[in-house]
């Protein structure tokens, strides 16, 4: 399912959960993460295009509706009227995923204490899932797992009281392109960009984290070591689409493990 048009699905799971909770006039809270932690995969404009499907007020998504922090998170869902969607975005870059995730369980700790009936859509870009503390997954009502570029899969949260675990039952595919140039959206987006970067350099003084010139490097390395990595796995699986090869043959001409191969096609 694309997200390119003006309003939500109808069908969908996500759209019906979230109607019910307008409905019921009470709170959504929507993770977004990358399974393997991988940046430029879209994550921050996803999160952008859904919680502009979601708003309900005049004004829609503006820059006092996006965060970098859960200071700003819990600030912007006190102050901001009903209907409004408030996205958080992966400016804990700079720290450890277990430190960033810790940060948005105690502001998620926060709401619920609040009741959670601002009727407010948040919309939370975090580290990987598997970081995510157990607590913060069962405060949250719906996950989207990003698995490419463009990609992610939805999953309800559910919680299980008697082995008291979430569940993560799998729903549908959703996917997005980038955000037009010249909307009131791209805006936004390139307002958010230029706070995670302030953030990262520690130009602001609620600021938690500073990186080195060593640290940028390192991040700068890994993401294009990432971004090899998928052009490589998405020619994998092309050949082996396309050619009349085993994935064993395909695999020993490419220095891989067949299993490994496996996961890839």
């Amino acid at each position: 399912m694309s997200i390119e048009a003006d309003q939500l699905p109808n069908g969908y799971p996500f759209t019906k959960l979230y109607r019910k909770r307008v409905a019921e006039n009470q709170d959504l809270a929507i993770i977004i993460s990358d399974h393997q932690n991988r940046r430029g995969t879209g994550k921050t404009i996803f999160s952008l295009k859904l919680a502009s499907l979601m708003d309900r007020t005049e004004k829609g998504i503006t820059q006092e509706k996006v965060a970098v922090g859960p200071d700003q998170l819990l600030e912007a869902y006190m102050d901001l009227p009903k209907g409004s969607a408030l996205v958080l975005d992966e400016a804990e870059a700079g720290l450890s995923k277990y430190e960033a995730a810790s940060g948005v369980n105690k502001a998620m700790r926060e709401l619920v204490s609040m009741g959670r009936i601002q009727e407010k859509y948040l919309v939370l870009n975090l580290p990987a899932s598997s970081e995510l503390d157990r607590d913060l997954k069962a405060l949250c009502d719906f996950w989207f797992m990003v698995q490419s570029k463009g990609k992610a899969l939805g999953h309800f949260l559910r919680w299980n009281p008697y082995s008291e675990e979430p569940r993560t039952p799998k729903t549908d595919s959703w996917e997005w392109s980038d955000i037009p140039e010249s909307s009131d959206l791209r805006n936004v987006y390139d307002y958010l960009t230029s706070e995670k970067l302030a953030h990262l350099r520690g130009e602001r003084e609620e600021s938690s984290q500073r990186i080195t010139a060593t640290e940028a490097k390192n991040m700068v390395e890994k993401a294009k070591e990432e971004a090899r990595t998928e052009t490589r796995n998405e020619l994998l699986g092309s050949v082996y689409d396309d050619l009349d090869v085993t994935q064993k043959e395909l695999a020993n001409s490419v220095g891989l493990s067949r299993s490994r191969l496996a996961d890839i096609v």
